[in-house]
């Protein structure tokens, strides 16, 4: 809040955000191991702006309302117990979430200087600590109020990343999953023909004696289960356009279950299947 400091107050805001710190690295690996086009397809809104000039005002509203948007998102996105499946994904989570929490006070802080520099401007009256507490109901009062709650909670959220962050999310990326994921759709599909167990049965791409399928990949499998439940009912379930189906062959009703990794948790994807034969009309 000095008068005549053009963007720098204190050296609080001196930190670079352009060298990340290693906790913060984990989640930028991401996308580039995992092949996730949801990814680019999520953020390439942000990326159009932040690989421009983001000059604009509104860049740096609509930035902001994004990631606000994002972070909210994760919380309903968590409140599924299948919301993730290994130590690895919370690990990848939880880096994004730790550098989230240390940008977000980067900028509070940013925000904070910007008032300096509109002040200098002579946009606005900017009033010296002391100014600011004797004229609390005054406009340059309330102003400087308003500057130093940015200032105090932007340098906090951009401190408070204690470095146990970054042993916690080495930890969590090195933990051992004790129930191996499938490797592909097929080990996918046969693992919940299991999990369904009498009431299922699981029909393979070939049916000449004990020749296995070969017509599958990662993606694809050309395989699938028939399913009655005790009502009667008979449903097909199998993997289909990059989703896993699960159609009603009385009327040829499909629904698309939510997990639609070809490599989900097959316990996941049995308990959507059995939810949905339970609860479509």
């Amino acid at each position: 809040m000095q008068q005549g400091s053009t963007w720098l107050p204190h050296p609080g805001w001196a930190r670079n955000m352009a060298e990340p710190s290693p906790r913060h690295a984990l989640w930028r690996q991401f996308e580039d191991e995992h092949d996730v086009w949801l990814i680019g397809d999520v953020c390439k809104g942000v990326r159009m702006i932040t690989e421009g000039d983001a000059a604009e005002p509104h860049d740096a509203i609509a930035l902001s309302v994004a990631g606000a948007e994002a972070t909210e998102g994760v919380l309903v996105s968590l409140d599924s117990e299948w919301a993730l499946y290994t130590p690895q994904q919370v690990a990848y989570a939880a880096s994004a979430l730790f550098a989230q929490i240390t940008a977000a006070g980067l900028a509070l802080e940013k925000l904070d200087a910007h008032l300096d520099v509109m002040a200098e401007r002579g946009d606005i009256v900017m009033p010296d600590m002391e100014q600011a507490a004797r004229d609390e109901g005054g406009e340059a009062g309330r102003i400087g109020l308003a500057q130093m709650a940015m200032g105090s909670v932007g340098y906090a959220a951009s401190t408070i990343v204690p470095p146990s962050a970054e042993e916690a999310v080495r930890l969590l990326a090195a933990a051992q999953r004790l129930a191996p994921l499938p490797v592909n759709a097929h080990e996918t599909v046969t693992e919940v023909g299991h999990l369904l167990g009498d009431e299922a049965k699981f029909f393979t791409a070939h049916h000449d004696g004990d020749a296995q399928p070969t017509d599958h990949d990662r993606e694809h499998c050309g395989c699938r289960i028939e399913l009655t439940t005790p009502d009667g009912t008979l449903w097909d379930f199998r993997r289909h356009d990059g989703q896993w189906c699960l159609t009603r062959m009385a009327d040829l009703h499909t629904v698309e279950l939510a997990a639609g990794d070809a490599c989900a948790d097959p316990r996941h994807l049995a308990a959507l299947l059995r939810q949905a034969t339970q609860t479509t009309p």
